[in-house]
């Protein structure tokens, strides 16, 4: 199922180790997906991409509420206030709480080597 969502300004945290994300409202998903991380198919200006998507609170932060985040792969433009496309592939892993911004860095190049060989 392909979903429509307006880029929101978040943290900019994803950006200082390395993985930039699109921020959505977490409302389209939740309770229809269980939290965790899953292989998406973006879709922006007609081009395909693939990514990452976090459903859940980012507990490394001490966040309670979900969030609704997708790195996109290959992707470097600043699309705040702007619609994309995406549509939400498998499951790859449940949330984990982590020890530090290092392990959390270290376990997102896992998931996205994942996410790209599932899709």
């Amino acid at each position: 199922m392909w979903y429509k969502a307006k880029v929101l300004f978040g943290s900019k945290s994803g950006r200082t180790i390395g993985f930039p994300t699109v921020n959505l409202d977490p409302d389209i998903l939740i309770g229809t997906l269980k939290e965790g991380i899953y292989a998406c198919q973006v879709e922006y200006e007609s081009k395909m991409y693939k990514g990452a998507l976090y459903l859940g609170p980012r507990l490394v932060k001490g966040e309670k509420n979900a969030i609704l985040e997708i790195h996109i792969i290959n992707f470097k433009k600043d699309i705040y206030g702007q619609e994309i496309e995406f549509n939400v592939g498998k499951f790859i892993r449940e949330i984990i709480d982590f020890k530090s911004m290092q392990e959390l860095k270290s376990q997102i190049e896992k998931d996205i080597l994942m996410c790209v060989s599932v899709n």
